[in-house]
């Protein structure tokens, strides 16, 4: 299992490289797209949707980004989508998590128009992220990379409250703690070098540093490292829901696409409209 999970993890970082140095604005499109296409078919399914209806649901969403991506200005006219998606990852997804229950996305029309609303609203922010500039991007998707790493190791040194023990065992509060720590520090420390690293002012934590007051740029880091968890449980329940250990295999020794981007989907949208007035 950790051969071929590694396996998987160095093509599947190759593949992510080749597209991002030489794949060009189209070539990340589509490389967005296929991530976009395999959630889409992954949250049908952890809604007990039907193979067929699974299917149809992942076309119609690619589809749908196909079509606001070519038809309407993302850096202006998507924020109201990443607002949307951000409302309900602020204000309706917690308390899905406290009440362990999906509630009203039980309703399968719900569930699968939420579905809609949350991929299409991250996978349209990492195309906006993009357009920004690699640096930009990856300054973004590493705030859910190191709050995720760094919760791991320190809930593994001091992990003894469990943050949410019927949905997700391993978690703990001091993991959760740590890993906001560890993300407003590396955070703190890009801004601090970015004055030596001109490449450095490219990144989102420069940008939102000079968009927010000092404590209110690190309030938004805690912020964002909290809902990559708010995220990542959410997943767990709905895999609970469904008796899946994975969203799918289709990543092998990995699981599936949700569960590499569950922590990205809440965190994203945020990101791009707490810095939406600069780079607008």
């Amino acid at each position: 299992m950790l051969r071929t999970r590694v396996i998987t993890a160095v093509i599947l970082l190759i593949v992510l490289l080749v597209v991002l140095l030489y794949g060009g604005v189209v070539g990340w499109n589509l490389f967005v797209l296929a991530v976009l296409v395999g959630a889409f078919w992954e949250w049908a399914r952890l809604g007990l949707f039907k193979p067929r209806q699974a299917i149809a649901y992942a076309v119609l969403g690619g589809a749908l980004c196909v079509a606001a991506e070519r038809v309407i200005n993302l850096q202006t006219q998507a924020l109201p989508l990443l607002a949307l998606a951000s409302v309900f990852w602020v204000a309706f997804a917690p308390w899905c998590l406290r009440n362990v229950s999906v509630g009203v996305l039980a309703n399968k029309s719900l569930y699968g128009f939420a579905g809609f609303v949350l991929i299409a609203a991250a996978g349209l922010a990492l195309i906006i992220t993009k357009t920004y500039g690699i640096v930009f991007l990856l300054s973004t998707i590493a705030i859910c990379f190191a709050a995720d790493i760094f919760a791991y190791f320190f809930g593994k040194a001091l992990g003894k409250r469990k943050l949410a023990p019927r949905i997700s065992p391993g978690k703990s509060w001091e993991g959760a703690i740590g890993g906001a720590f560890s993300v407003v520090l590396l955070s703190w420390l890009v801004v601090v070098l970015s004055g030596t690293y001109p490449e450095l002012k490219n990144t989102w934590q420069v940008m939102a540093f000079e968009r927010w007051h000092p404590f209110v740029f690190t309030f938004w880091l805690v912020v964002l490292s909290a809902y990559s968890v708010v995220g990542d449980l959410f997943e767990s329940m709905l895999k609970r829901r469904a008796g899946l250990k994975d969203s799918s295999q289709l990543l092998p020794g990995h699981g599936g696409v949700l569960d590499r981007i569950d922590a990205q989907l809440p965190v994203l949208p945020l990101a791009i409209l707490l810095v939406s007035a600069i780079v607008v």
